[in-house]
């Protein structure tokens, strides 16, 4: 089933619909649609996919050349001896088609060469043919690297990008034709992330605990392995990086905590960590509105949620799993998941900010030094207005407490730049009567019960 992605199709339409000669990249980690996006807007159009494998050059010219001819019903041609005749051919043809290859690296990998074959073919043939070229890849780092970046051959060349990136959270929903409440939804997101092949494999009949046992803590499910597979896939040492993001799920998140945790000197772990964060994996959190490069309260995080929930209940715990120890798995999940969400929910108030209130906010994140903290600070230094908030995980109503310790926060003289102030509170469990009365006739303060404006 294709759920969502309204915005990426609309986006690929109007680009076919322009008539012209079109190079596209599509990119974004794995699991994320890219494939199941490219085969949806292919659904109703003339066009050809080819997913790359690998292999040796000739048999991957031989493979797409098969698909062309039996595509284009020409019997007369059996293969192309090389690049160039087959672009040369593709660009005879006076129908406006569709060619996708997927998987890309995989392609030029082996070969770099292929890459300036088709920065040639591109330019000498396809650049005024009616061919609409997506090159897809899941490896963000080559795709960036060696077919977007200025010293690739085919710098200046694509007339279009696309990074696809995971749902956001009010979208995946729609996976579990909205059955679940908001408390399980968040807790899902917080697990899954919005990775579409991994919210596919959750049942919508089981409860979010059921899903967990039977879908991660269970040898014979994708997700019980698939972290390791993708790291494994991707890197080289991934001891070393299994290490690291081990240390950061317990808690290590400052260098010289990671570094004593996992025993791997400075020099290499900045290395591995850099790497991590070009995968989207880990990225280093500086308090809003510092230089990330000059602050010296950086913070590493793993910012991909479904690595996050791994790194924390399942690798560590492999052994239970082996041995089918559900109910102790269980227990232990139970026993600490408040702490764990609660941070999934920051990340959610956060992503929120933009229709809790009516100003625009541009910086956005956690503030924090040495004696306090903010879940939440957005600020707009253009209008000197700030927005500060507090999310709360908890099972208890908040109430004036919470507010008041805000407002003093808000009083420190590092925002007296600021002439308007907002306040936000997200509870997952509601208000108090007294505060909710308060919020209604203070029109600065907003309250946000799970995912829902209260007032």
């Amino acid at each position: 089933m294709f759920v969502g992605r309204k915005r990426e199709l609309a986006y690929l339409e109007e680009r076919f619909e322009r008539g012209r000669p079109e190079l596209l990249i599509l990119y974004g980690r794995r699991r994320v649609g890219k494939t199941e996006l490219t085969k949806e807007f292919l659904r109703k159009k003339r066009g050809i996919y080819y997913l790359a494998e690998k292999l040796p050059e000739n048999l991957q010219l031989k493979k797409l050349s098969e698909k062309v001819v039996e595509f284009f019903k020409e019997d007369i041609i059996t293969e192309f001896s090389d690049w160039e005749m087959l672009f040369k051919y593709l660009a005879t043809k006076q129908e406006r088609y569709v060619l996708v290859i997927d998987e890309f690296p995989y392609l030029i990998e082996r070969e770099p060469g292929i890459i300036s074959a088709f920065q040639k073919g591109w330019d000498e043939y396809l650049s005024n043919s009616n061919v609409f070229l997506i090159l897809t890849g899941s490896s963000v780092s080559v795709m960036e690297n060696r077919v977007l970046s200025y010293k690739s051959p085919l710098y200046g060349r694509r007339t279009g990008q696309l990074l696809l990136n995971q749902f956001p959270f009010n979208e995946i929903g729609d996976f579990f034709e909205k059955k679940y409440e908001f408390d399980d939804l968040l807790k899902i997101w917080g697990t899954l992330g919005g990775v579409p092949f991994y919210l596919e494999q959750f049942d919508s009949d089981l409860d979010y605990y059921g899903n967990v046992m039977e879908k991660i803590y269970n040898q014979n499910e994708v997700l019980f392995a698939e972290a390791e597979l993708l790291l494994n896939e991707e890197l080289r040492e991934p001891r070393n990086y299994f290490a690291i993001l081990r240390a950061i799920s317990l808690g290590k998140r400052k260098l010289g905590e990671i570094i004593n945790e996992t025993g791997i000197d400075k020099s290499s772990i900045m290395k591995y960590i850099s790497i991590l964060n070009l995968l989207g994996i880990v990225e280093k959190e500086v308090p809003v509105g510092e230089e990330p490069f000059k602050s010296k309260k950086g913070l590493y995080r793993i910012a991909d949620n479904f690595f996050r929930f791994y790194f924390r209940y399942v690798f560590y715990y492999k052994d239970l799993i082996l041995t089918d120890q559900k109910e102790r798995l269980l227990s232990i999940l139970k026993d600490t998941e408040n702490q764990f969400f609660s941070l999934t929910y920051e990340d959610f108030a956060r992503s929120a900010f933009k229709w809790i209130s009516e100003s625009n906010y541009f910086e956005i994140g956690r503030w924090w030094d040495r004696n306090t903290e903010i879940d939440l600070v957005g600020m707009n230094r253009e209008e000197k207005r700030i927005l500060l908030g507090e999310a709360k995980w908890s099972e208890r109503p908040v109430g004036t407490d919470i507010l008041a310790a805000l407002r003093e926060r808000g009083n420190l003289p590092r925002w007296d730049e600021f002439k308007e102030k907002e306040y936000a509170i997200f509870s997952r469990s509601g208000f108090t009567k007294t505060l909710v009365d308060e919020a209604k006739s203070d029109r600065s303060l907003i309250l946000v019960h799970g995912n829902k404006r209260a007032v």
